[in-house]
């Protein structure tokens, strides 16, 4: 299970790099021909807005898998032992729930939109919005595993984020 977590998170890495560097290119492309040429290809920006969402979407589960999700640390970093402990399983519990519907929704969201195209690039949109659904999944699995763990782990070891 961790060799499939570990290919997973290089997928992802190389994914984001890859759509992150595309969309800094894309950009600077866009800015030079503006102010050179008095003239811009209209799927560039709008590529560069996709590709923003997509490396979003797709580094959303590489920070689950550092352990690092949103929670207001004003409070964790203050309590330890079992207090911690139950706090993390709140906030993993929550995070489940809201992943589930994210993925549920955005299911839906694919269907629907699947019929619809980008103005510039004709691109069909449910190619745009697939990733919310996948982000939001393999988000889930991380969480999920970050949540067994935090079970097994007796309440004395855990502790707050940042002090590892």
């Amino acid at each position: 299970m961790l060799a499939l977590f570990q290919a997973l998170e290089k997928f992802l890495k190389l994914l984001v790099t890859f759509a992150n560097g595309l969309m800094l290119l894309l950009v600077f492309a866009q800015v030079i021909t503006r102010y050179i040429f008095s003239w811009t290809p209209a799927w560039g920006e709008e590529l560069a807005r996709y590709l923003f969402v997509w490396v979003v979407f797709l580094s959303m589960p590489l920070v689950a898998s550092y352990g690092g999700h949103m929670c207001i640390e004003t409070l964790t970093s203050r309590v330890r032992g079992a207090t911690l402990k139950f706090l993390n399983i709140v906030a993993d519990v929550f995070s489940i729930v809201f992943l589930g519907i994210m993925v549920y929704y955005g299911c839906i969201m694919v269907a629907r939109t699947s019929f619809q195209t980008s103005p510039a690039m004709q691109l069909p949109m449910s190619y745009v919005y697939v990733v919310i659904p996948f982000g939001c999944a393999v988000m889930l699995i991380y969480v999920i595993a970050n949540l067994i763990k935090t079970l097994k782990t007796p309440a004395s070891e855990i502790k707050p984020k940042g002090s590892e």
